[in-house]
């Protein structure tokens, strides 16, 4: 890629990011009022607000003002100091607690009982009302750390996040690679008309600190199928000092058949107030072998050493920017054949954008290499006979989901 080609580039991650500043920011704020149990039901959903305009942008009102003063959140003193847009205290229903998950609630004459256990509304006669979804909430260990990042992916671009998985909960992995694409290339869709190199798995929590999963990979990367399990060691929101996580991965080429690899890394995760996040994760890998080894052949292995790390920084409520880097340290694990081989480490470079309940995540990915496997990250496009330097970055993106 020419350095006009990286420029292009560079200024295309920052058009992606107006987009999203642009179309994603005032919307999610306006959900916090939205969500205020003393909000007035005619002021919901108007952008008028915080906006001087009644259709939104531009200057904000007084109410805008002090909300952004208040770090964006409702506050007992912003009710006070704007009664015009909540209602009065004296206003909210009268409950009576029936139960350790029930309680009896009058409005407007009429009783209801919530039980918040089966989640459930119903009129005191017994007619269901309706059913309710629980909707995320602060927990005490996140009242004890309040200046902890917290991220939305299992990984951050690649390599692992060191989030901690709540027991009983089931994420997707899904990472989308163009190898051969060039985000600058208008009439190929910016690189994604491109042949493409998709990975799929599942992450469960068997309990708030043991984590398993699996993931395939295409035929272009050895159809490779990896099992792994992980550990929680440390985590920030439980006042350590940093987030610890251990995993350990097999992986099996031509769908679990042959070319075995063993893979352990251990990422190391350290908070810089709630904004922004470095990490660190070194990689041992036992059998490795270069993904364009033929599937359905038997290859020698060998020990690859690789050592990864990177930056998340939320820039907005619900997009954030990250990037990475992974080198493989030893020389024989780079396969340097010729003109092929990995001459330079991976580089990667994403922008995150989060739902606003936060179980689901969509990132537009920059990378030189199209491996996501354990073993398989830290091998570059190099070894498809394309440049691995920085200015070979391809198109791609991550999405996540949490299931339940």
């Amino acid at each position: 890629m020419t350095k006009n080609r990286f420029f292009k580039l560079v200024l295309l991650c920052c058009a992606c990011l107006l987009v999203s500043r642009g179309t994603k920011a005032f919307p999610d704020y306006l959900k916090v009022y939205n969500a205020d149990p003393l909000a007035k039901a005619e002021m919901k959903g108007k952008c008028a607000v915080c906006h001087v305009n009644p259709a939104g942008g531009g200057p904000r009102n007084d109410f805008g003002k002090a909300f952004a003063a208040a770090d964006h959140k409702i506050t007992e003193g912003l009710r006070k100091q704007f009664p015009d847009y909540f209602a009065s205290g004296q206003d909210a229903p009268s409950v009576a607690f029936t139960g350790d998950h029930e309680a009896t609630v009058e409005i407007n004459g009429k009783r209801y009982v919530i039980n918040t256990q089966s989640k459930t509304v119903k009129a005191a006669e017994g007619a269901m009302v309706a059913k309710v979804e629980p909707k995320p909430s602060p927990t005490p260990d996140d009242e004890k750390k309040p200046d902890v990042y917290r991220p939305i992916d299992v990984r951050v671009i690649s390599l692992p996040s060191a989030m901690a998985l709540p027991k009983g909960s089931l994420w997707t992995d899904f990472t989308h690679r163009f190898p051969f694409g060039d985000p600058t290339d208008k009439a190929g869709l910016f690189g994604l008309d491109a042949l493409a190199y998709p990975s799929f798995g599942v992450v469960y929590g068997v309990t708030d600190r043991i984590h398993v999963g699996a993931y395939r990979s295409p035929g272009g990367l050895g159809r490779a199928i990896q099992l792994q399990a992980g550990a929680q060691l440390l985590q920030e929101t439980k006042g350590d000092p940093l987030s610890f996580q251990a995993r350990i991965g097999l992986e099996g080429r031509d769908n679990f058949q042959r070319n075995f690899a063993t893979s352990f890394d251990f990422t190391f995760a350290r908070s810089i107030t709630k904004y922004a996040q470095v990490y660190v994760t070194p990689t041992i890998t036992v059998g490795d072998r270069p993904f364009t080894v033929n599937s359905r052949n038997n290859a020698k292995g060998t020990t690859a050493y690789a050592l990864g790390g990177g930056l998340a920084v939320q820039i907005l409520p619900s997009v954030s920017i990250m990037t990475e880097i992974n080198h493989r340290l030893n020389k024989e694990a780079r396969y340097q054949d010729g003109p092929i081989g990995i001459n330079h480490p991976v580089f990667s470079f994403a922008i995150q954008k989060a739902s606003a309940s936060r179980r689901h995540g969509f990132s537009l990915v920059f990378s030189n290499s199209p491996g996501t496997t354990m073993s398989q990250r830290s091998q570059t496009r190099g070894l498809l006979f394309a440049d691995d330097r920085i200015q070979g970055v391809t198109i791609g993106f991550n999405i996540v989901r949490r299931i339940f």
